[in-house]
């Protein structure tokens, strides 16, 4: 064991800067060390080929990639380029901008980042034959991964599927309830045992290692023990759990869980009588005070008719396929909405006002081009800008492009069509700038 240099969940460090809220709490229960680089962004310690060195979470990222893409080629005998890559629907542009570097380092031509809430839509419906030609089958996907729990509500019909919403929670997942044990054994053996492994790196990673083991044990049964060897000062710990004492000390965790839900169905439009499944997917739904909420909020028992962690992969390999020219698959449209607001903001003539328009509402259509028309005299800017960044938890302005010079005849205002783009990867560019002769 080498928790030092042990790296994992880059995904929670990827385009996000140090003192994000968020990355100071994940810091918290990292084992390795995580400083703060001259542009602002994490830099992750290693010891790597016997000699200290710091590395971002993008090249760590494409290290994880590169390998990913060894091990494709090992068992096809044949080289992999392109690929499509599963996110989370919450990435930012910087993150997703962020996954596209890592994916050219490694080598790799995305051809789509794909939303795994989409993703596990597509790997569900592309199979069944018996989807309605005019009546919209309704279903709800709730995945609770290991660090966010993402929901979406997808309607269905012959050939095709719609995202009709997706919400989420990017800080609640199956290693909050890992956390809850951790931190009830670690109290219990700091009175019982005098040892506090807070105080040791490789004790704190057994124990942990252990809750989550005990966490699966619960899922199935009503009460568990915990043993582990010589954790710390050379001390064997006991422990013993039942899942209603489990679930008291989650209970913080467990009230975030309806909040996706009430909003996912909001925001489709629909109420619970709607939606006609409900799935499960992710390793942290298999706990069953989670299957219980959902079953309550939804007035139907969900199904598990999906590999709980293969479902993403395998949505995106299929929606690879589909894009790619080499393989033939079933006619399956997919209609995916982005799920953010952006606007464009600019200052006005007079007296430097700011302006600001709205380009792509929130479930905008994947991908997507509007083309504004501006009137200028001289060079100007326009800023991208997030609409409800609060509800984000992060930065506004997205980017700034400066669009300029250009020639107006006689003082004349010049009339300018500005192509602004939202592409398949979900990310936005302002792609061009045309003086319309005669504006």
């Amino acid at each position: 064991m080498n928790p030092k240099n042990s790296i994992s969940q880059i995904k929670r460090l990827l385009g996000r800067k140090y003192s994000d809220p968020e990355v100071q709490r994940d810091l918290a229960s990292f084992p390795f060390r995580v400083t703060e680089g001259p542009d602002g962004f994490p830099l992750v310690h290693v010891r790597y080929l016997g000699e200290e060195r710091t590395f971002t979470s993008t090249q760590l990222l494409a290290m994880v990639l590169s390998n990913l893409k060894g091990i494709a080629e090992g068992n096809l005998n044949a080289a992999v380029v392109d690929c499509c890559i599963g996110i989370p629907v919450y990435f930012t542009d910087l993150q997703r901008r962020a996954v596209l570097d890592a994916a050219t380092i490694a080598g790799l031509q995305p051809l789509r980042l794909f939303h795994e809430t989409t993703a596990t839509a597509l790997a569900y419906g592309i199979y069944k034959t018996d989807l309605p030609e005019n009546d919209q089958l309704n279903v709800a996907f709730v995945d609770v991964g290991h660090a966010s729990m993402q929901v979406s509500v997808v309607g269905y019909k012959k050939g095709q599927l719609k995202m009709l919403s997706h919400t989420y929670d990017q800080s609640l997942g199956g290693r909050d309830f890992d956390e809850a044990l951790f931190k009830h054994f670690a109290a219990k053996f700091k009175e019982e045992y005098k040892i506090d492994v807070y105080q040791n790196a490789r004790a704190c990673i057994r124990l942990r290692v252990a809750c989550e083991k005990l966490k699966k044990v619960l899922s199935a049964n009503p009460e568990a023990p915990l043993n582990i060897e010589c954790l710390m000062d050379e001390k064997d710990v006991r422990g013993f759990i039942k899942r209603e004492e489990f679930e008291q000390i989650s209970a913080s965790v467990l009230e975030r869980v309806k909040g996706p839900l009430e909003k996912a169905l909001a925001e489709a439009g629909l109420t619970t009588e709607n939606v006609h499944f409900v799935e499960v997917v992710g390793s942290g739904s298999r706990v069953p005070a989670i299957i219980k909420i959902i079953t309550d909020f939804f007035g139907k028992e969900p199904r598990r008719t999906m590999n709980a962690s293969e479902c993403v992969a395998r949505g995106c390999a299929l929606q690879c396929a589909i894009l790619s020219p080499t393989f033939k698959v079933r006619e399956f449209q997919v209609n995916d909405g982005f799920p953010f607001s952006i606007a464009l903001s600019w200052n006005g003539d007079s007296q430097n006002t700011p302006q600001q328009t709205l380009v792509f509402p929130k479930g905008n259509a994947i991908p997507s081009t509007k083309v504004l028309t501006f009137f200028k005299s001289s060079t100007f800017e326009v800023d991208v800008l997030y609409v409800d960044p609060n509800g984000l938890q992060i930065p506004q302005k997205i980017s700034t492009y400066t669009i300029g010079p250009f020639q107006t005849s006689k003082g004349e205002k010049a009339k300018l069509k500005v192509k602004v783009r939202l592409n398949i990867h979900g990310t936005v560019t302002v792609d061009s700038a045309i003086v319309n002769a005669g504006g």
